[in-house]
């Protein structure tokens, strides 16, 4: 009898209550796989918008320096080249060592203009650019001296010294320097002897085209902001150098630039202009001054993220950019002064 009562009272669950605990099970199952789904894509979401904010701050504030010190001539900084290196005025010079002049070896990157390469034409009646952009047509730009730049974006080309001074005999063999006062100076490479001009300053000289192209990294095709450096080999024959590309930052997209542009000479920008309404005169700051130049920087993740759906069309200043896919992006925006632009900034 006892065993019996026993036995009875050892029964298992019944069927209800099985079905019961599996849907309780299922909804908490669902609960806990969808909070790890959105607790990946809110990761995904933080980890990509964290690379952007990094990148888009360091393209910006790389691109922001060489454009404020754009023009930039050390102590002969306020005179125009073209004046001081033109057939009667011999004020700035490119050195020449054994017959051969500082130049670039092979092809040169040429922008618009018929005094915009590396280093400026003594003679010339056109003033030397030492700041100029355009809109990409085609991969090939710059006379063809660069072969890999993404179609539909800006480029910007600087020309500038160094802020830093050097002292006479510890130049780099590898780059190029001016040494100048307030009424002469030279260019000439750093493997040759340092012209001799009584307290004169000498500065690093800097030629810098700022562009866009698609590299691959593992599998994924990947936007990069490059830059065009003049460099000069050891080995190079004479003052010949080159333009070497460095790859500064992934994930940039799209360049976009307004010229701030002053045509009365008061110090303040009148309009600004992209740079296909800039004429030759605007360039070679003849009869006005580039005084500023508003900046737009589109950086992308460099992964999609299925969960992402941009259609966004992007105001970059000098164009629109549309997009259809899925990837993150963040539009960065300033405007950055010329702090070297015009004569009255130095001379009076």
């Amino acid at each position: 009898m006892k065993m019996t009562q026993i036995k009875s009272q050892q029964g298992g669950f019944s069927l209800a209550e099985l079905l019961v605990a599996m849907a309780v099970g299922l909804i908490v199952f669902s609960g806990v796989i969808g909070l790890l789904i959105a607790s990946d894509e809110t990761v995904s979401d933080t980890v990509q918008r964290g690379e952007m904010q990094e990148n888009g701050r360091l393209a910006m504030s790389l691109l922001s320096k060489d454009i404020m010190m754009a023009g930039y001539w050390g102590n002969f900084t306020g005179m125009d080249i073209h004046e001081a290196a033109g057939a009667d005025i011999r004020a700035i010079r490119l050195n020449q060592v054994n017959g051969n002049k500082v130049a670039v070896q092979g092809s040169d990157c040429l922008g618009e203009g018929e005094n915009n390469g590396s280093f400026f034409v003594e003679n010339s009646d056109f003033f030397f650019r030492y700041i100029w952009g355009t809109h990409t047509s085609f991969n090939e730009i710059f006379n063809a001296c660069i072969t890999d730049a993404i179609i539909g974006t800006d480029v910007l080309q600087i020309k500038r010294v160094l802020g830093s001074t050097s002292v006479a005999g510890t130049e780099k063999d590898t780059r190029y320097y001016l040494i100048s006062t307030d009424n002469q100076g030279v260019i000439y490479a750093g493997s040759d002897a340092t012209p001799d001009i009584e307290s004169a300053a000498i500065n690093e000289y800097i030629h810098h085209i700022y562009y866009i192209a698609e590299e691959t990294r593992g599998g994924l095709l990947v936007p990069v902001l490059k830059r065009k450096y003049l460099y000069k080999t050891t080995n190079s024959t004479g003052n010949q150098g080159q333009l070497k590309t460095y790859n500064l930052v992934e994930g940039v997209e799209r360049l976009g630039l307004l010229y701030g542009i002053d045509t009365d000479e008061d110090g303040t920008v009148n309009y600004y202009a992209k740079a296909e309404q800039l004429t030759r005169e605007d360039w070679e700051q003849e009869r006005a001054t580039i005084l500023s130049v508003r900046m737009h920087v589109l950086v992308r993740a460099l992964e999609q993220d299925l969960s992402v759906d941009n259609t966004n069309i992007y105001d970059l200043g000098s164009y629109t950019y549309q997009v259809n896919d899925n990837y993150r992006r963040t539009l960065f925006t300033t405007t950055i002064r010329i702090v070297n632009a015009g004569k009255e900034v130095w001379r009076n």
